[in-house]
């Protein structure tokens, strides 16, 4: 069965997440205020994207790469107050594109990417934000830093006068999907190491813990999530 994105309400899914997030945030006693939802939208057509930001959508989330070059000029001249987000893996050939015309990284994983981060942010005179992407769950393959990496990244960023860590990213293991409880533990943790030994070390008036997406922001809000990014609960499935 194909899809046709004339049928996707976009303007109804983005008031649906917004009600989610409401009603979790109070769970976890705080204002939905102090939930940034990031519309995740690679591979997404602009018609899509366009829908979402006239419904409110502030910030668009995206992979560094070719389809990002050919929307980001549309996008911008839609609307040039959108902040893009860069939220998929980055290889070194795409950092100077994306210091140059992004608003920050969520998914740094090596010394290298940030060094060159803050090389190109050098050239431009600006203090460029970035989350390191972290993995606290001990599986066998995991998505991003353990703990004693994620502390070395930061105390490698305050030797960098131009790249400044506002927080992390996690993305939940595979093997959860359909676990909840297990699911929610993985949350409860990376919050907790994240309040505990993470946050202290951030000096930043924004701080963020970019954790949950569409399958999961429920439960990763409840668990203390400041930050979450939502494609298809957004956009409606992807046709390409």
């Amino acid at each position: 069965m194909s899809y046709n994105p004339l049928f996707v309400d976009v303007g109804a899914n983005y008031s649906n997440v917004l009600q989610k997030v409401e009603a979790n945030a109070k769970i976890s006693g705080r204002d939905e205020s102090a939930i940034t939802i990031v519309g995740v939208s690679k591979r997404i057509e602009l018609s899509r994207i366009k829908a979402a930001l006239e419904s409110g959508l502030k910030i668009i989330g995206e992979v560094a790469g070719t389809d990002l070059k050919k929307k980001l000029p549309d996008i911008l001249n839609y609307n040039s107050s959108v902040e893009i987000q860069i939220v998929g893996h980055i290889q070194s050939n795409k950092v100077k594109y994306v210091v140059g015309n992004c608003h920050l990284i969520q998914s740094i994983q090596s010394e290298k990417i940030l060094s060159l981060v803050n090389n190109f942010a050098k050239k431009h005179d600006v203090v460029y934000p970035v989350l390191l992407q972290v993995d606290f769950s001990n599986t066998i393959k995991p998505k991003g830093l353990n703990l004693k990496e994620t502390l070395r990244m930061i105390n490698l960023s305050e030797t960098l006068s131009y790249v400044e860590v506002h927080g992390i990213m996690t993305i939940s293991p595979l093997e959860l999907e359909n676990d909840k409880d297990n699911l929610r533990r993985f949350f409860t943790k990376t919050h907790q190491v994240f309040q505990n030994e993470i946050k202290p070390k951030i000096h930043s008036d924004k701080v963020h813990l970019s954790m949950g997406m569409s399958n999961d922001f429920d439960l990763a809000v409840q668990e203390g999530s400041t930050m979450i990014r939502v494609g298809t609960a957004i956009f409606g499935p992807r046709f390409n």
